[in-house]
């Protein structure tokens, strides 16, 4: 196999929705709830997916949204175009990066959208392999070339900081690991996101913005392609991570559920992850606890599975007085 390591200039999207409330559905709440999902949009989607997928999310009005694989510009303005903007205030569209090869999944296929504000990370310095965008974090992963075409889309890991009112932050990461290739280069991969989420880390609490560690819940999601249910790759996985809780494994003990199957074949991985960090270096973070964390197949009016993953949802508790 034959890495392929870029130089890449690169651009955020964003929109920022300035009407309604500052700080979400209150100043005081304790719970926080989030959707993490590969929607495999590489190309346009069938019709009326997109208006089930949005159907769904604008119903369950999760707090943080994340997709990886939105890669169709038209899917990708469709769910803009569909989403509640009246709820999810910061809506983070796209990672762009040009680079070889042109015009083939030259973004990251990463999209965030929020129901709150994002703090803005421009005057913050970060470690040079560390791109800042608008005020938001990235790095493109370093791919190697594979035996099927999915090296060729650039994966990804990006970061932004959210202003859950009560002097309370959430550091949010979100993030795809190449699917196919050498075990060897996925782990490289997984060692530059620890890497990118420790230096990240230590760059704002440097410069104050969330005042302590301890005001800070830092959560790392997406899909990994790593199984879960495999104890081998599982442990190595939580190692090289720095050994995050994985919420879903904590919360659910044996109980195995899936989100990702072959072709129309039955569930039979967990690749998918909300990882919550409650130490990082010296640094110790906001605790969370799970009230629930459980997979959902988005499906369309058809009963089809919009995608060949299902998503992982949970919602989480915190005490704002630590």
């Amino acid at each position: 196999m034959i890495a392929v390591f870029l130089e890449s200039c690169s651009t955020i999207d964003y929109m920022s929705i300035k009407n309604g409330p500052a700080y979400g559905r209150s100043n005081h709440a304790d719970t926080i709830s989030l959707l993490t999902y590969n929607i495999k949009a590489i190309y346009d989607k069938e019709e009326g997916q997109v208006d089930s997928l949005m159907q769904y999310i604008n119903k369950s009005t999760f707090d943080f949204v994340l997709f990886q694989e939105l890669f169709d510009e038209s899917t990708r303005d469709e769910i803009i175009d569909k989403t509640d903007t009246s709820f999810y205030k910061t809506i983070i569209s796209r990672v762009d990066y040009n680079s070889f090869p042109e015009l083939i999944f030259q973004d990251a296929g990463l999209y965030l959208m929020a129901h709150y504000p994002r703090v803005d990370l421009s005057d913050i310095n970060f470690a040079d392999d560390i791109k800042n965008s608008n005020g938001i974090i990235h790095k493109i992963l370093d791919k190697e070339m594979s035996k099927t075409n999915d090296f060729l889309a650039n994966k990804s890991v990006m970061g932004s900081l959210f202003n859950l009112g009560d002097s309370t932050f959430l550091f949010l990461f979100n993030t795809h690991v190449q699917a196919i290739g050498r075990r060897e280069h996925k782990l490289f991969q997984i060692q530059q996101i620890y890497s990118f989420i420790q230096n990240s880390v230590a760059a704002v609490i440097k410069k104050g913005v969330a005042g302590s560690p301890l005001n800070m819940i830092v959560i790392l999601a997406g899909d990994f392609n790593n199984n879960a249910y495999s104890h081998e790759t599982y442990s190595i996985l939580l190692e090289t991570l720095g050994n995050p809780r994985d919420l879903h494994m904590e919360h659910n003990g044996n109980k195995e559920e899936y989100t990702f199957r072959f072709g129309s074949g039955r569930g039979s991985r967990r690749f998918d992850y909300i990882f919550s960090y409650d130490k990082i270096s010296n640094y110790n973070f906001k605790k969370v606890s799970v009230d629930y964390i459980n997979t959902k197949d988005i499906k369309d009016a058809q009963n089809r599975s919009i995608s060949d993953h299902s998503a992982l949802k949970t919602q989480l508790n915190f005490d704002r007085k630590d």
